[in-house]
């Protein structure tokens, strides 16, 4: 299962919320082009097809296939920087 802190989904419902995405938009966490295992997250307007939908307190978070065995079991969390930028970061649970 894939959950996420209480800061996290402050920070995604808040963003989501403005008009210009729209009602169904959320955070998308997908592998990365270019062979790395990184993962990119980033605000969209609603799931592509094939992703896996995660909706918690109304912050909705959307995985692609290749994220999603690599989230599982973990958890997300915003953390506010020095400069004031917010940033995702997955965690183990627990």
């Amino acid at each position: 299962m894939f959950t996420m802190t209480h800061k996290a989904r402050a920070v995604v419902s808040r963003v989501t919320a403005h008009p210009r995405l729209g009602e169904g938009s959320g955070l998308r966490i997908a592998s990365q082009d270019g062979g790395t295992d990184a993962l990119g997250v980033g605000m969209t307007s609603g799931p592509k097809e094939g992703d896996e939908v995660v909706e918690r307190e109304g912050a909705r978070v959307f995985l692609d296939e290749a994220a999603v065995p690599r989230v599982r079991g973990r958890l997300l969390d915003a953390v506010t920087e020095d400069s004031g930028r917010v940033r995702f970061v997955v965690r183990r649970a627990g």
